[in-house]
């Protein structure tokens, strides 16, 4: 019984590691997309565009599984206690109010960004 337990907290060691190591590729992920659209703004109309898409479509992928299993095990979970039951429908809640606000987001950026190009044609 003993040998179990051991396997199973080395199971769950290495799962909470390679859980560390998501998150860690998660936030790089942003940054280097933050640091590129930041880099690129300059660029020509299709480019920046497509960048704005990439860009988001990186963030709508990778933001709300992120703050879905970390809300999961560390807020829900690891703070608050909740049983996995209850902390799997909260991090659910969590994950779908990420993507309405990336969402929100390109449409923010996409509308001002249409403009500023729209503004830009009209002085040529």
């Amino acid at each position: 019984m003993l040998e179990a337990r051991t396997k199973m907290s080395l199971i769950g060691f290495c799962l909470g590691q390679v859980h560390v190591l998501f998150q860690a590729y998660i936030y790089c992920d942003f940054l280097l997309c933050v640091t590129s659209l930041i880099y690129f703004r300059n660029e020509g109309s299709l480019t920046s565009t497509l960048r704005t898409l990439l860009f988001f479509t990186a963030l709508m992928i990778t933001l709300p599984v992120g703050l879905y299993f970390s809300s999961k095990a560390y807020i829900f979970e690891g703070t608050l206690g909740m049983s996995d039951r209850d902390s799997y429908f909260y991090a659910a809640i969590v994950a779908v109010v990420t993507v309405h606000v990336v969402l929100a987001l390109f449409v923010y950026v996409a509308w001002n960004e249409g403009s500023r190009q729209w503004r830009e044609g009209k002085q040529d």
